[in-house]
């Protein structure tokens, strides 16, 4: 049986590389390189639209802003933002007969809830909500996973900074309240101790955990109250989480994140669930009671208008 590759139809989005556009469709990159050529496709005028789009949304956002400050926010060069300002809205810089997927008429590549590619997820979070190249913030840095084929964050944080650019968490505090535009969290997932203070899964000696439930759930509210204070009214919380299966019970975490983002003044947007391509086995012996968890989430929050709190419990 002969198959024709020619037949297989790409959805090629051009905030991918073409490794990430591989993955997504399947197909080989090479594949993706013919499918460029064979319709004409500029990935270098694609990227000058996207740093021209997060420029000028940039500038639109806040007028006064220095060419230093937007430099910081943005990760460009001054003489590049400097370039694109002096650009009309409309008019193009490119000098080929090549064309960009950016000016297709048409509907592009679709956003879906539902990926296997953390990096689709992310992008399409900027591309449809945030409308930046990349986040103002995140809280929960470690090595920078998240950035791999992103514009890293201006402002980086961690609990236990690995990195020399990256600030304790503690300094957050610093930042002034309602100046932020987007936040990123990513929380452990895990509550992995016993009462021996033994791992109990492999992926625990891979991330970090919690060592009770009480301790993932206050640091799941901290983070959502912090969050709150720190983001302008408009400003994205992007969240990750996971529910956990446990020996005994299952913990729905995100029902929680929900839950506390809403009594704190987060308005819900959108949810996209990445679905893992690793599978960690629990190999303790114990019977199996719940269904093994292959998904988590990645909550897109809005920062509504404050309002007072009511006193609940915490989980």
């Amino acid at each position: 049986m002969k198959v024709f590759m020619n037949k297989v139809k790409l959805k090629y989005d051009p905030n991918l590389s073409i490794k990430e556009n591989a993955a997504m469709c399947g197909v080989s990159e090479s594949a993706v390189r013919k499918y460029i050529r064979t319709n004409g496709i500029d990935r270098n005028y694609d990227n000058k639209v996207v740093r021209k789009r997060a420029i000028l949304a940039l500038r639109k956002e806040n007028s006064t802003m220095s060419l230093a400050e937007m430099s910081r926010r943005l990760g460009y060069s001054t003489n590049t933002i400097k370039k694109y300002l002096s650009l009309d809205e409309n008019q193009s810089d490119i000098g080929t007969s090549k064309v960009s997927t950016f000016d297709i008429t048409k509907p592009s590549v679709i956003i879906k809830t539902v990926s296997e590619n953390q990096d689709e997820i992310l992008h399409n979070i900027l591309r449809l909500y945030v409308k930046k190249s990349t986040f103002d913030c995140d809280f929960t840095y470690s090595v920078g996973n998240f950035y791999i084929s992103l514009n890293k964050p201006p402002l980086k944080f961690d609990i236990n900074p690995q990195l020399e650019d990256v600030r304790p968490l503690d300094e957050v505090y610093s930042i002034s309240p309602n100046s932020l535009h987007s936040v990123v969290v990513d929380l452990p997932f895990i509550v992995n101790v016993n009462n021996n203070g033994k791992f109990k899964s492999k992926i625990a000696k891979r991330f970090d955990y919690f060592k009770s439930e009480k301790e993932l759930y206050e640091a799941n509210k901290s983070m959502i109250e912090l969050a709150y204070s720190k983001l302008k009214i408009g400003g994205f919380l992007i969240m990750k989480t996971m529910d956990v299966c446990g020996p005994s019970k299952q913990l729905w975490i995100n029902n929680y994140v929900q839950n506390k983002a809403a009594e704190r003044g987060f308005i819900l947007e959108d949810i996209f669930i990445l679905v893992s391509q690793t599978k960690y086995l629990f190999t303790s012996g114990l019977r199996q009671r719940h269904a093994r968890k292959y998904h988590s989430y990645f909550f897109v929050f809005r920062k509504g208008k404050a309002h007072k709190l009511k006193s609940t419990q915490n989980y």
